[in-house]
């Protein structure tokens, strides 16, 4: 069963306060950053929030003046990442859609190399996504960034085949996130290479998943 935040719950996860001055905005920045250096020297247990402050070079009363706890910290990581796949994947709707499957393969790889450039430029913060897939408090708001992803996914194919049911899309747009990001997950546990060859990999997949509900020639 999937759980799901009250609004109690959500409240004692924001920041705090959002910082509004450039000093402001680098305190945060260097918690967020002894945040993610902590996070990956211990795999995907969470660090403390005296963990953090120490690393950051603050005291925990000024941590406490931005987060709330140390899963809000995580969360603000993994926002800023997940953040980062909606718009480029809305980009693919904005275009007009493909006549043929070789225009539609093109599309598929501009996508790719778009959303490639995401998990590469913030490798680092892979850790902080597998830790807050394994926080049952975290893990519900990633949900609402992945039925989002899906959402566009599932916008995008029925951009291509208006036809194409929505149950069916979200189905189809379920498949491709899951598979995309798990299989990017390995890619980058090896070396550049191999995630290269890992994206040919899911790109092959993506085609033959999809290909048949586009109704293209």
């Amino acid at each position: 069963m999937k759980r799901s935040l009250d609004r109690k719950t959500k409240i004692a996860l924001e920041p705090r306060k959002q910082p509004r001055q450039q000093r402001s905005s680098k305190v945060v920045d260097r918690i967020l950053d002894a945040a993610l250096i902590l996070t990956r020297e211990q795999g995907t247990k969470a660090p403390t929030t005296l963990a953090i402050a120490q690393r950051a070079g603050l005291s925990v009363g000024s941590v406490y003046q931005y987060f709330p706890n140390k899963e809000a910290i995580l969360l603000e990581l993994g926002r800023r990442w997940l953040s980062s796949f909606p718009e480029v994947i809305a980009t693919r709707i904005k275009v007009s859609p493909p006549t043929n499957r070789e225009e539609f393969r093109r599309e598929v790889r501009k996508l790719f190399i778009d959303t490639s450039r995401i998990y590469l430029d913030n490798a680092t913060l892979m850790p902080v996504i597998e830790a807050i897939s394994g926080n049952a408090d975290l893990r519900p708001i990633q949900d609402e960034y992945d039925k989002e992803i899906i959402a566009l996914y599932a916008a995008w194919l029925q951009h291509v085949n208006p036809a194409l049911e929505e149950k069916t899309a979200k189905r189809l747009g379920l498949v491709m996130m899951e598979v995309g990001h798990a299989c990017r997950l390995v890619g980058l546990k090896r070396d550049r290479k191999t995630f290269d060859l890992i994206e040919d990999d899911v790109e092959a997949m993506w085609l033959a998943l999809v290909n048949p509900y586009l109704n293209l020639d």
